[in-house]
């Protein structure tokens, strides 16, 4: 494989990275938002051979660690602490989420900060007119009853969800985990991101001066093969 083929790669390896980083930058303050983190495979685990000094794949997997919680003390905010997440119905099927800003629609249904309804562990939570409280284990309480329960998902590779947009995972490649974990839910509290912006400002910076050194590379590959082409023009 030539020079030129090597940075060909690199550069569209940075180009995928930068969009995760523009990505991870533009959800800084999104409640719940994880991380991309951009990966490679080596030209040898492709190949085969020996090892190259470049990158031949890119693609992305998700930092599921935990970010801080943020007390609003609005009873309509809600975060999970420990492993798991909501269970959203969209228009797409069922996705999750880490996003606690609740709201009731006109037809009584609790739904997410965006207007799709949250999944109790008996389908859609359908509240009468009036105030409610969320307790630790997920119960929605309304008059002194209780009237439905959050579902909480857990995955045992919660990294292999598919970011689907607005805060929302698709579950992908990831496996629910039985619910042995410890979770439970604060009311009064919202998840930040775990984007660190100095952190995503640094990759960012590295990115780019990467990309501009297989821009000098490319050039200089395509320098010598001019001049080769014309000396052998002079034969």
């Amino acid at each position: 494989m030539d020079a030129l083929t090597i940075a060909g790669i690199a550069m569209q390896n940075d180009l995928q990275r930068m969009d995760s980083i523009s990505q991870n930058l533009a959800n800084v303050m999104t409640p719940g938002y994880k991380r991309a983190i951009p990966v490679s495979r080596a030209f040898a685990d492709l190949m085969g051979g020996a090892a190259a000094p470049a990158y031949a794949s890119s693609a992305s997997v998700l930092d599921t660690s935990a970010g801080t919680l943020r007390a609003t003390a609005n009873p309509m905010d809600i975060a999970i602490e420990g492993n798991g997440y909501f269970e959203v119905a969209t228009e797409h099927g069922t996705a999750y989420s880490r996003q606690g800003t609740l709201q009731v629609d006109p037809r009584g249904r609790l739904c997410n900060g965006d207007g799709r309804a949250l999944v109790g562990l008996g389908g859609e939570i359908v509240l009468a007119p009036g105030p409610f409280s969320v307790e630790a284990d997920g119960k929605i309480r309304q008059g002194g009853q209780t009237v439905g329960q959050l579902k909480l998902v857990q995955f045992n590779n919660a990294q292999a969800l598919l970011p689907m947009g607005n805060g929302l995972l698709a579950q992908g490649d990831a496996s629910v985990a039985d619910q042995t974990g410890v979770a439970r839910v604060r009311s009064g509290f919202l998840e930040n991101s775990n984007v660190s912006s100095p952190q995503e400002m640094i990759r960012l910076t590295e990115t780019l001066r990467h990309f501009e050194t297989m821009i000098k590379v490319a050039q200089g590959y395509e320098d010598v093969f001019q001049k080769t082409v014309s000396k052998l023009g002079e034969f």
